[in-house]
């Protein structure tokens, strides 16, 4: 997931690399000379400006540079990935498409041209996808970690650009608009060879989830906005099945409400049901274009509840860059913004209530000024929009202004300028409102005992607010301070973790070696080693409709050591034949064995994380910490009739363990994938998180850590682990955290409906769990309005106001005359 970000996160953070900045040379201006394209507000200067004409084996094509930067604004190229990627040309291309339908201008239609055929070149003959290219030859980079054959991410906006541009040139050059949906076709064909078996759900914290589309529903929600538009252009039999697949699924997969977390909202990820983050989150844009188009009334109910409970909020209370728990409000980008304006939109357009056009136009006011930070974030002289806002001030907004910023931000401002009633309120400023507040735990007072401080990030499927965290223990209570703006009730809500209460936890066993195993891919010296299944659809991360079932696929492990190595023995049953063309660090993208070890048992970190991959050049043990092939490790790799096997010696020192011994427990996850976005692994969670891997104990003998140490089973009350809150010493809630009926994870519970005097408050929180052993990890508060009241004043002098009873989830927005 992470991965996806990096593009974005480099946009909001690019310092201390001016002095790449290339002298400008002659071809930087060429795309201007196409033509001035600047139609009241809207202007493409800039975007012109980035965009450069090329010409590759004698066709006519344009690159569009990545960064440019405050002062000068002038190129910047993406270092070793490349100087264009068919991220940024393809969405261009979709932008000079908007405003050539908005102004008629042929100038936008050449380069909208220019662009798609960009598109047309990154293609391979199979569909997928390359995304940068490092020269102005058009030389494709195949090798690099955001640039290999795909049909992920970059390809989904290959085959959007293409759509769009298959609606605007059917009626005016269709041998060429015939050339473009040659080229969709290809990789929509190869898109829909990737959905095997039945619409498969999977569980999980409880939830019934679509597993269909892998782990990716942002990437499956651009999927769809895809498929609706070469729909509308040439309406199909086999899009339309293909659409239907993905639609049910997205539509489908909406949890919560106004109220309860995760506030109605549809996930990003399948692997996390209560995160969203505003970079790519089209789904509710595609279930409203694909339901009109289609007549799914489901999709369109699906797409509006999410509008009216969940990304209504951005506009009651504020916009976010991600939730997940706590609402995370920095880092705020014009791509998210553009997500909500398209949003509100086709939502208008799927239901006939105006009332989102007008919800659109206030979202776009982001843009104008009414942000946190108070700064107009597109210029209309320049064409610039600028990368992203990382605080409430000024000197906090990122002036950079690149392709991503620029060409999301006049998709927006394009869409809210042709609409008359989203355009009314473009201009509006926001002259009051009840916000919440969030209080961190770790900003708490020691009450009683000794809580402790700890650190925290990413938990595999969610993040602690401001990376801390308190830890509660018996005995121990703090008190949390927190401040309101005004008088009226409040939700209080706690995010924390909830506890494992229903499962016996996985331990495994490695058996002490008295002979080192010979490493030849034969397991027959494994004969009396415990075998370790990975053959259930729980045991999967993400993407167990991938799965063809346990009897064509999947895999043991066996472990055992000695004082030098950790050994490893897998046994691989596949229904395809083992496919690895890669080397190195390559080899995650095909076949291989993925291990992580926590050296130490305690889940604070992972000190290992290695692949064993059988490459071109034989088998190999690449270690991503230290980003070379392990030293001393051995790997064997042996085919077996309708699999094959993994053996291999890992040093300890590798490991970052020292001094192995009989009773010593380490954390470990194996795992693989299993074609498209799949995952799974010996519990099913994700091994990027230390506290998700799986206790290893080192055994003298086989079975004795079932004779000697046999882990528990769960304590199954749920009140086991539980939190008690109250508020200015006023009546305590006790909340249960032992809820979870599959793993520990973060999430969002209201703890009741306050009423709260402006000014500040004190929450009291203590340890109340009947399990004295047990401790309970509190992240923080979100303190809401029950009923969020926000004016806006426009530019006309008229104030009008919007209320989100979050009870109801119904919206008010009073009438504005223009």
């Amino acid at each position: 997931m992470h991965n996806l970000l990096t593009r974005t996160t480099r946009i909001l953070f690019v310092v201390g690399i001016l002095a790449l900045l290339p002298l400008m040379t002659p071809h930087a201006t060429a795309a201007q000379s196409a033509g001035r394209l600047h139609n009241g507000s809207i202007n493409l200067a800039h975007l012109q400006f980035l965009t450069e004409p090329i010409a590759v084996n004698g066709r006519d094509m344009a690159i569009v540079h990545i960064y440019s930067e405050y002062p000068k604004y002038q190129w910047v190229d993406a270092g070793n990935e490349g100087i264009s990627a068919l991220d940024d040309v393809a969405r261009a291309s979709i932008v000079y498409l908007h405003y050539y339908q908005a102004t008629g201008d042929r100038a936008s239609l050449d380069l909208a041209r220019r662009c798609l055929n960009f598109v047309l070149y990154m293609q391979t003959d199979d569909g997928e996808f390359y995304n940068f290219v490092s020269d102005r030859a058009g030389t494709i980079n195949k090798t690099g970690d955001t640039s290999y054959k795909s049909l992920g991410w970059w390809a989904m906006r290959g085959i959007w650009a293409l759509a769009e541009g298959i609606n605007v040139f059917d009626t005016i050059d269709h041998p060429y608009a015939d050339q473009l949906a040659a080229a969709y076709l290809r990789t929509e064909k190869a898109y829909a060879a990737t959905f095997h078996g039945d619409q498969t759900y999977n569980l999980l914290h409880g939830f019934k989830i679509p597993g269909w589309f892998g782990g990716s529903a942002d990437v499956a929600g651009l999927s769809l906005l895809a498929l609706t538009r070469y729909q509308q252009a040439r309406p199909n039999d086999t899009t339309a099945a293909l659409m239907l697949t993905l639609g049910d699924g997205l539509a489908a997969y909406r949890l919560g409400d106004a109220a309860t977390y995760p506030f109605g909202m549809h996930p990003v990820t399948s692997n996390a049901p209560g995160y969203w983050h505003d970079w790519g989150a089209h789904m509710v844009q595609a279930l409203a274009a694909g339901g009109a188009l289609l007549h799914r009334q489901s999709w369109i109910d699906s797409a509006a509840a999410d509008a009216d409970q969940f990304l209504i909020r951005q506009i009651a209370f504020e916009r976010v860059r991600e939730v997940g728990i706590l609402p995370n409000r920095y880092g705020q980008i014009a791509y998210g913004t553009n997500i909500l304006v398209q949003s509100f939109l086709e939502v208008a357009r799927a239901t006939g209530d105006n009332k989102y056009r007008q919800y659109a136009g206030l979202a776009a006011s982001w843009f104008t000024g009414n942000n946190l930070a108070s700064v107009a974030m597109y210029d209309p002289a320049t064409g610039r929009t600028f990368d992203g806002i990382e605080g409430s001030a000024s000197w906090r907004v990122n002036q950079n202004a690149g392709a991503e910023s620029t060409i999301e931000g006049l998709m927006a401002l394009i869409a809210v300028t042709n609409d008359p009633i989203a355009n009314g309120y473009l201009n509006a400023k926001t002259s009051a409102e009840t916000p919440y507040t969030i209080a961190e735990a770790e900003n708490g007072k020691t009450i009683t005992g000794k809580p402790t401080y700890k650190s925290g990030s990413w938990t595999g499927e969610s993040s602690f607010s401001n990376d801390h965290y308190e830890e509660l223990h018996d005995g121990d209570a703090i008190d949390v301070p927190l401040t309101v703006a005004t008088d009226g009730d409040y939700r209080v809500y706690l995010s924390h973790l909830r506890h494992i209460s229903t499962e016996t936890p996985l331990h495994v066993e490695a058996v002490h070696a008295a002979t080192p195993p010979t490493l030849d891919g034969n397991l027959s010296d494994w004969a009396n080693v415990p075998a370790f299944k990975v053959d259930q659809s729980s045991q999967f991360l993400r993407g167990a409709a991938q799965w063809q079932g346990a009897d064509k696929a999947n895999f043991t492990v066996r472990l055992m050591w000695d004082a030098d190595n950790l050994y490893i023995a897998s046994e691989v049953h596949a229904p395809t034949p083992h496919h690895q063309p890669e080397v190195g660090p390559g080899v995650w993208r095909y076949d291989t064995l993925w291990v992580y070890v926590d050296a130490t048992g305690h889940g604070s970190r992972v000190d290992a994380k290695f692949t064993l991959a059988q490459t071109p050049k034989g088998p190999q043990v690449w270690d991503w910490k230290a980003g070379f092939f392990m030293p001393h490790a051995q790997l064997a790799w042996h085919e077996i009739d309708g699999g094959y096997v993994y053996e291999a010696a890992i040093p300890f020192r590798s490991l970052r363990a020292r001094a192995p011994q009989v009773g010593m427990t380490l954390g470990v996850q194996i795992g693989r994938g299993w074609g498209g976005d799949s995952f799974m692994d010996l519990n099913g969670g994700d091994p990027d998180t230390a506290s998700n891997l799986v206790p290893l104990t080192l055994v003298e003998h086989a079975g004795d850590l079932q004779k000697s140490a046999a882990p528990a089973v769960a304590n199954t009350d749920p009140n086991a682990v539980a939190i008690r809150v109250s508020i200015d010493g006023g009546a305590a809630v006790t909340l249960p955290e032992n809820t979870s009926p599959d793993r520990a994870y973060l999430w969002l519970d209201s703890l009741g409906i306050f009423p709260l005097t402006h000014g500040d408050h004190v929450l009291h929180i203590a340890y109340a769990g009947t399990a004295k052993t047990l401790a309970s990890q509190i992240d923080g508060f979100l303190i809401q309005p029950v009923v969020a009241t926000k004016t806006f004043r426009l530019p006309n002098g008229q104030s009008i106001t919007l209320q989100f009873d979050t009870r109801t989830g119904l919206t008010r927005l009073s009438d504005a005359t223009f």
